[in-house]
């Protein structure tokens, strides 16, 4: 028997894009863009399986949810938006919906999930990653599996451990999972390595919520306290941790934390992110500052959406905090943005001094930590030179003040002779 597709979409073309595509795909469909319509026919006992659009008309579908699943518990949901925020996924997950899927999304992957939910195992090719959050945004795959990850962490109080680069936004995404289960940031406790070990294992007995952040900066003693408080303790902590988080770790501790595990991607992941996060951070310092959104040229979002960005999006976020102020609301271009990236120096030794911190700490778990850290600092610096010349070697030796010999030696040294030039 063919299989029977309600659509709820209000946007009337991508309707008739979607109604084609499943009909091509051997469906029945029948759309409308009423949601009180399609309810009716839930209740009436049509269509095997809904996809619906989340936003309608200025109506949220997901505040229907509870009533699909009263008159119709079997029925498989699958809602699509073009909000890419934690809140969204999340309700959508605690919702029921068998899917999420983010706009703008491939029409293969759209009759993939609708093949899975129904149980019609060969046609279902790819998966769907999901979707999340507020500065934490993003509709790449990248970052829709992190949302996802965070809306199953949701449905659960297992312990979380989230882990990602220093400036990806660890913290946000443990935010985002305390709003999701009803927690506000506020009733949390949060401990970090300056806390003695001893609020270390209180922590656990004080709050039904707590955060660990910056995991690899703890010493063995905060480490032995956080584990006797997992075994002791009664709340359930989130914590974070830079890659990798076993780097210097005690591996029972990670066991324990690892009960679910969150990945926040890093920055050069998710390029296709950056206009996204570039319009939201612009927009809050033109709030912050009382002054007109500045607006990007073409060349200057190209070159953002291709710099190296090890700071992650900390590191996007003060680039543009600095163009803000200093273009005010005016079309910036891309000698705007490369004076950004030049500006300030405090701020950037700030930066640097963030991330010089992270790679000691994670350095030092190892045998030779000052030679594991060099090398580390200086794979990086090597292959962004190359990268930013163009696999120039003498371009490259030139920018970062050595010649060109000294650098093929040290390429040699540290197994990168044969990168491509």
């Amino acid at each position: 028997m063919t299989a029977r597709i309600l659509l709820l979409e209000d946007d009337d073309s991508l309707k008739l894009i979607l109604s084609r595509a499943l009909g091509s795909a051997g469906y029945q469909v029948r759309a409308t863009a009423s949601p009180d319509t399609a309810l009716n026919w839930i209740r009436n006992g049509e269509g095997d399986l809904l996809l619906a659009d989340v936003l309608l008309d200025g109506t949220n579908f997901l505040e229907n949810l509870g009533l699909v699943s009263r008159l119709r518990p079997q029925l498989p949901v699958i809602v699509m938006s073009a909000q890419a925020t934690a809140s969204t996924a999340i309700s959508a997950a605690k919702g029921g919906v068998f899917e999420y899927l983010p706009k703008p999304f491939d029409l293969d992957d759209m009759i993939a999930a609708v093949a899975a939910a129904l149980g019609e195992e060969t046609k279902a090719g790819r998966t769907r990653p999901a979707e999340e959050p507020t500065g934490f945004i993003g509709q790449s795959a990248a970052m829709q599996s992190a949302f996802k990850a965070i809306a199953r962490a949701a449905t659960s109080q297992a312990h979380v451990m989230i882990t990602g680069e220093p400036g990806v936004g660890k913290r946000q995404a443990a935010e985002a999972l305390l709003r999701a289960r009803g927690i506000a940031s506020d009733d949390a406790i949060v401990v970090t390595p300056s806390n003695p070990a001893s609020d270390v294992f209180r922590s656990t007995q004080a709050a039904r919520q707590v955060v660990w952040l910056r995991l690899e900066e703890w010493n063995a003693e905060q480490q032995r306290a956080a584990r006797d408080a997992l075994d002791a303790g009664i709340g359930r902590v989130i914590a974070t941790a830079s890659h990798s988080p076993d780097a210097g770790l005690d591996s029972r501790l990670v066991a324990r934390l690892s009960e679910c595990v969150i990945s926040v991607p890093p920055l050069r992941e998710r390029r296709s992110d950056i206009p996204a996060l570039c319009e939201t951070f612009l927009g809050q310092f033109a709030r912050r500052d009382k002054q007109e959104v500045v607006r990007l040229s073409k060349d200057a979002i190209q070159y953002l959406q291709g710099s190296a960005w090890t700071g992650n999006v900390v590191e996007l976020r003060s680039v543009l905090s600095r163009l803000s102020l200093a273009t005010r609301g005016r079309v910036a271009g891309l000698e705007d943005v490369l004076s950004a990236f030049t500006a300030d120096a405090g701020d950037a030794r700030e930066d640097l001094d963030v991330h010089a911190n992270a790679i000691a700490a994670l350095s030092l778990s190892r045998d030779n930590a000052r030679t594991v850290a060099i090398d580390a600092v200086d794979r990086a610096l090597f292959s962004q030179a190359l990268d930013r010349c163009g696999g120039n070697r003498s371009r490259a030796a030139e920018m970062l003040g050595l010649n060109r010999n000294t650098l093929a030696r040290r390429l040699a040294e540290l197994g990168e002779e044969t990168r491509d030039m």
